[in-house]
């Protein structure tokens, strides 16, 4: 969810909360006013040094600055984990226990311990004795022990693992953090402009918008979360694993998910497995996966892979009764094409299939989400969806239009097919009282075609043109904001591109 669209779901006090993250002197104080400065601050909210000051800013009047350091790193990471980076309070805090209780768990097998000589795990301890003296880790002590880290060639994990393995881990006691203790991080990072207070969705929930998702990511030292990692690994073969184990000294017997688990375990970063892997076999696993450019030196290679990887949606494939809804979810990548994210979350076999489910999925938006059932056409020279517009029998219809490159700027081939089934159907005894045409972007050229198109369909038929991710979203307002009625389909009756702006604005007056 981008900052322009949940700030439309905040009340005053929690926009409050984000404008004074970065505004010290003279604010706005109305929601509108609010609004507008966030809006024109997005840039600078966006910035890691931005999320880097103000996280520390907040840590600074801190009592505990090390275990607040440690439960603001789990929340932000359970955030980069979770679908479209939306979470409620509950699942904040069941993300964060569990992470926590899974580290103490792995504090218990010796196995994940014997990439770490014993000398250098003797060494870590005593340092991590000496901080813990008091309970906490000074902001000097914690720059020691990173230094002291990296010399040794250990890891993040590793340091969790040690401490867990000392009963210290998140403290004393190995005692995890309470639910009230991560509200109050929540809270802080509010303060602190980086996730955001959606109390007007339903249900409600945090946001981490997508415009700060890289910022946090630097703030973290993230290459790839977790589960993205993981599928990276999946993609190697066994023997290459089994090299990964080597070069961290670990057990190389095991299934394939076994040696996948240690190596997450183990901390090792997806850029230095990658490394371990000749110029060659980077190049054949560039050309394995979707549109990605096997040219470059290695270093090229492994960011362009590890990218491909970072940018794979965070969506659950987990479905209902109903199938359609797995295409649902996947709506805005269905109308692109986006056949890295389709293909590698298995929802389509090629572009064929996408196209398809891309027309399925939007028979679930009209009829699941915006309660109108879909009319039966005859024949096979047809739009893709068509509505009961009114009482009085007059029809709306839309057709989807997938494409993978640039924006949609209504061939004529098009206008010409939509023209057949306008008239087709005037021919049948049923005006067409509004036609939709659904894609990814659009182009301002397209425009002049919707105007042409409603001179010439010669019963007025308003043309709209609206994109899969606009649509989506009215899909979602509705059906969140748990209305016991159909959309009025006015809301779509109009010619030309209907933005968000124009759908905000018409929902107003037809709802």
């Amino acid at each position: 969810m981008k900052i322009e669209d949940v700030i439309d779901s905040m009340s005053k006090s929690f926009l409050e909360k984000i404008v004074k993250s970065f505004i010290t002197g003279y604010y706005q104080k109305d929601e509108d006013g609010y609004r507008d400065q966030i809006r024109s601050n997005v840039d600078h909210l966006a910035k890691s040094d931005t999320i880097e000051t103000s996280i520390k800013s907040h840590l600074s009047s801190s009592k505990t600055p090390y275990q607040d350091t440690l439960l603001i790193q789990f929340v932000l990471d359970a955030f980069l984990r979770s679908q479209d980076f939306i979470l409620t309070e509950a699942d904040v805090i069941d993300m964060v226990v569990n992470c926590e209780k899974d580290i103490i768990k792995q504090s218990k097998s010796n196995e994940n311990f014997k990439h770490i000589s014993d000398e250098a795990y003797s060494l870590f301890e005593i340092l991590l004795e000496a901080a813990l003296e008091d309970e906490s880790i000074s902001e000097d002590e914690m720059h020691l022990i990173k230094a002291v880290r990296k010399k040794l060639g250990m890891h993040q994990t590793d340091h969790y693992l040690i401490q867990a393995k000392m009963k210290s881990f998140p403290r004393k006691g190995n005692q995890v953090h309470s639910a009230e203790e991560v509200i109050g991080i929540l809270g802080d990072l509010q303060k602190a402009g980086v996730v955001f207070f959606g109390n007007k969705l339903k249900p409600q929930a945090y946001v981490l918008p997508e415009e700060l998702v890289d910022g946090v990511k630097n703030y973290l030292g993230i290459e790839l979360v977790t589960e993205k990692f993981k599928d990276l690994l999946e993609t190697l073969l066994l023997s290459e694993l089994k090299d990964v184990m080597v070069h961290l000294n670990l057990k190389q017997t095991g299934t394939k998910e076994e040696l996948i688990a240690r190596s997450l375990i183990a901390g090792i970063k997806p850029s230095e497995v990658l490394n371990l892997l000749s110029n060659q076999r980077l190049s054949d696993l560039c050309k394995s996966l979707p549109k990605l450019k096997v040219s470059g030196s290695k270093d090229d290679k492994i960011q362009r892979i590890i990218s491909y990887f970072d940018e794979l949606a965070n969506i659950s494939t987990g479905v209902g009764e109903d199938g359609r809804e797995l295409y649902y979810n996947y709506y805005e990548y269905l109308a692109r094409l986006d056949m890295a994210n389709l293909l590698s979350k298995k929802i389509v076999k090629n572009e064929g299939d996408a196209a398809l489910a891309f027309e399925r999925a939007t028979h679930y938006l009209f009829e699941t989400k915006l309660g109108h059932e879909p009319l039966g056409q005859g024949g096979t020279e047809h739009s893709d969806g068509c509505l009961k517009f009114n009482p009085k029998g007059d029809l709306m219809m839309w057709d989807n239009k997938a494409m993978m490159n640039g924006a949609y700027g209504f061939p004529n081939d098009h206008f010409r097919q939509f023209k057949r089934y306008i008239m087709d159907s005037g021919v049948r005894g049923s005006r067409v009282n509004c036609f939709l045409i659904i894609v990814p972007e659009i182009d301002e050229s397209a425009k002049d075609n919707t105007l042409k198109l409603k001179y010439e369909s010669g019963s007025d038929t308003d043309i709209a043109i609206i994109t899969a991710e606009n649509l989506k979203w009215l899909a979602e307002d509705w059906s969140n904001n748990k209305l016991d009625k159909p959309l009025n389909l006015e809301v779509f009756n109009t010619t030309g591109i209907l933005t968000k702006e124009e759908l905000k604005s018409r929902l107003k007056v037809f709802k």
